[in-house]
């Protein structure tokens, strides 16, 4: 490592402690950490000027200079060499910062640096275990049953923590032979649990079922509306009308059927004419795998007549902690999978996914590593114009589930096993999911929530003996000091109420400039396609639906994205104001206030995110392919424009974004955090009273009590050390 700053920062070298580590090691993500370790002494000074650079540093609680940054990178580097950072993640991180930085001395580093190779899911249930140790022994020490119960549920909610693994491709992608290898069970695609067309989730229970949805009437009519643009779905849906009795399937509300395993085959097959009118399949297994709280989403093909199973893919994967999209390798990339992978990269809130190609024992080294270099290229050409390096966020493995599969029955040996890539499969998605941001952002909120319970008790205890010590001469006084303490917080509590409460009367409500927005974004579509089809015209050409559907999506996605950026934003803006406010001028609210804040601000985004409809923006992608391929004239300016205004009015955003009621569901998080406090202090009272009572008995032996509270103040303070350093 000094051989390396010595290159890197010559002369302007300090003297540095070559063990240092950072304080937090979640403080920093790995864009950031990229950031550091990109400046050098040509650039530092620059970086200096940064805000980004200055974000950082107050992160990580370092001064912005010279020494700073270089103690920040040997920190870098040590944490990298334990292995919590990805060493490829980093490295591609650093390309990207090529552009505006020569990072070829720290990629040349980095490349040749060995790295702790470790298990990033038993280090993370070991923190669980940790804090689930430290919760345990809480409950033992809270002075309630209210306080024990609260304790109870902090550790059934971040133990029912899920994951949920979303699983795409084309039809005859082998996303059951891979699933099936994965589960080390002939599971899917079989017998009794067929080759499925609709969507699946796959979950552990103690009994083995499954539960069907089925499209409700409003969801069956939009499919219906869709197949007037399509031959093929209109005609299937007529065939389908006189197969089957429709109406025992299709209601107002959604019918769930509950049924056993072995019934399965009678609904989800793709050979039966049932499926189609399937929305969703829920089957509960036993299956080892699924026991670790993980969720598989087996997804139908990506090529599915019906549009809106497509569409229930796409909403699964808003709520998705890692997508697995598999191409069979001898197949390569399809339009589908390019049309998929783009809007994958486009849209999606995962800071990464990973590409399988699945058949590999069909293919050589060399052949899998050009299929690999296709790929990447195919994707950096279609995002040309956007951002080609969002190509990084996608990982690729070569699997052959056949030859895992083989040696799991016992019918190859374990040499075959090793070539078959299923080992590194397993190692690589465990590992993502358990060093993703939703554990981070667990385990950070675990540990909120126990400290808060743990400062209230400890407070508690240092009370109690405050008051014994000081029984024998000013009890009397010191007694009316403290009620009146509680009646004065009490007082203060209730103007907090009052203040919250007026507050969010008065906070704007964001959701009247959406539609004019979205108008200008409808003009700007229609300008796009008209260019687009008055060159054609000019050029005697016919219109190419793709490149058609192409400038739609990437125009409408672009500008929607921007929209629900500065929608969250200036949302999540205004909630953290008033939040710091309060926080301020209420500070004994502080800690309640951030507890849980992180998860609540997660939520609303998302639920911002969801307001744009993939439905209706389909509806009219059918209606723009019907009209383009009409003869140009005057007449079809009018039509497209009339056809765009009509689809994005009928995206209704703005009511969406008003029935999301932030300003309120953010007074209901407000006020739920009063409460805990105020049941907090009322417990306190409570407790007084008690030991009040306690040092009035003639019989109390008050040294006794005070040498307990010693003992557990002493505990408490053991277990507040052990927290803060949980990391």
């Amino acid at each position: 490592m000094n051989a390396f700053l010595e290159k890197t920062w010559q002369n302007h070298l300090q003297f540095l402690d070559l063990n240092a580590n950072f304080e937090d090691k979640n403080a920093l993500d790995i864009a950031q950490i990229a950031i550091l370790l990109s400046a050098d002494k040509n650039n530092y000074e620059r970086y200096f000027l940064l805000k980004e650079f200055q974000n950082i540093f107050s992160l990580i609680d370092l001064r912005v200079d010279i020494f700073g940054i270089q103690h920040a990178q040997v920190c870098a580097i040590n944490l990298l060499k334990t292995g919590f950072l990805d060493k490829q993640d980093l490295l591609k991180a650093l390309k990207i910062l090529e552009k505006i930085s020569k990072n070829s001395l720290i990629l040349e580093f980095i490349e040749n640096l060995d790295v702790k190779k470790v298990d990033k899911k038993a280090i993370f249930e070991s923190h669980f275990k940790e804090l689930n140790s430290i919760n345990l022994e809480l409950q033992k020490l809270s002075f309630t049953q209210e306080s024990k119960q609260r304790l109870e549920k902090t550790l059934e909610k971040f133990q029912n923590l899920e994951f949920n693994i979303c699983v795409t491709g084309i039809m005859n992608s082998g996303k059951s032979s891979l699933l099936n290898t994965l589960l080390k069970k002939d599971f899917l695609g079989v017998s009794n649990i067929p080759e499925t067309a609709n969507l699946t989730i796959l979950q552990y229970g103690n009994s083995e079922n499954a539960k069907i949805y089925f499209w409700n009437e409003t969801e069956w009519q939009n499919i219906l509306k869709t197949s007037e643009f399509s031959e093929e779905l209109k005609n299937f849906a007529q065939n389908l009308a006189k197969d089957l009795n429709i109406s025992d399937f299709i209601k107002k509300e959604t019918l769930i059927k509950e049924i056993s395993l072995e019934e399965l085959k009678k609904f989800s097959s793709a050979q039966n004419k049932l499926s189609a009118l399937i929305k969703k399949i829920e089957i509960q297994s036993k299956l080892e795998f699924l026991k670790n709280n993980i969720r598989i989403v087996d997804t139908p093909g990506l090529d599915d007549i019906i549009i809106q199973r497509e569409l229930v893919t796409h909403e699964y994967l808003k709520e998705s902690d890692f997508l697995i999209h598999l191409m069979n390798a001898s197949q390569s990339l399809t339009q589908k999978d390019m049309q998929f992978l783009i809007h994958c990269l486009l849209n999606s809130r995962l800071s990464k996914f990973l590409i399988v190609l699945t058949k590999a024992d069909l293919l050589g080294e060399k052949e899998l590593n050009e299929v690999i270099s296709y790929t990447k290229q195919s994707l950096k050409s279609r995002l040309e114009n956007l951002d080609s390096n969002l190509v990084e966020k996608i990982d690729f493995l070569c699997v052959s589930a056949k030859r895992a599969s083989d040696f799991y029955k016992g019918l190859v040996s374990k040499d075959e096993f090793e070539k078959s890539g299923m080992k590194e499969f397993e190692e690589y998605l465990f590992n993502e999911l358990y060093s993703g941001e939703k554990t981070k952002i667990a385990i950070n909120a675990y540990k909120k929530e126990l400290l808060l319970e743990l400062k209230n008790l400890l407070a508690e205890y240092e009370m109690q003996n405050k008051l014994i010590k000081e029984n024998e001469q000013n009890f009397d006084k010191e007694n009316e000091k403290l009620f009146l303490e509680f009646k004065a917080q009490k007082q203060v509590l209730e103007r907090a109420k009052e203040e919250i409460k007026n507050s969010i009367l008065k906070l704007e409500n964001l959701e009247s400039g959406i539609d004019n927005l979205l108008l200008l974004l409808a003009k700007k579509l229609k300008e796009r396609l008209i260019d687009e089809l008055k060159y054609l015209h000019n050029k005697g050409q016919k219109a190419n639906i793709s490149r058609i559907l192409n400038i739609t999506d990437i125009t409408v996605k672009d500008g929607i994205n921007d929209i629900l950026r500065e929608v969250k934003f200036e949302n999540l803006k205004r909630i953290e104001d008033l939040k710091a406010t309060l926080s301020v001028k209420y500070e004994f609210l502080q800690e309640d206030f951030e507890s849980g804040f992180e998860e609540f601000k997660e939520q609303i985004s998302k639920n911002i995110e969801n307001i744009f409809s993939s439905e209706k923006f389909s509806l009219l992608r059918l209606q723009i392919t019907q009209l383009v391929q009409k003869k140009f004239d005057f007449s079809l300016e009018t039509q497209l424009n009339e056809v765009i205004h009509e689809g994005f009015k009928s995206f209704e955003m703005a009511k969406f974004l008003k029935e999301l009621k932030i300003n309120q569901n953010f007074f209901d998080f407000l006020n739920y955090k009063l409460t805990h406090y105020e049941n907090s202090q009322n417990e306190k009272l409570q407790n007084l009273e008690n030991l009040m009572k306690n040092l009035k008995a003639d019989n109390t032996d008050l040294s006794q009590s005070y040498e307990q509270n010693l003992e557990k103040i002493s505990q408490l303070t053991e277990l507040k050390t052990e927290l803060l350093n949980a990391n």
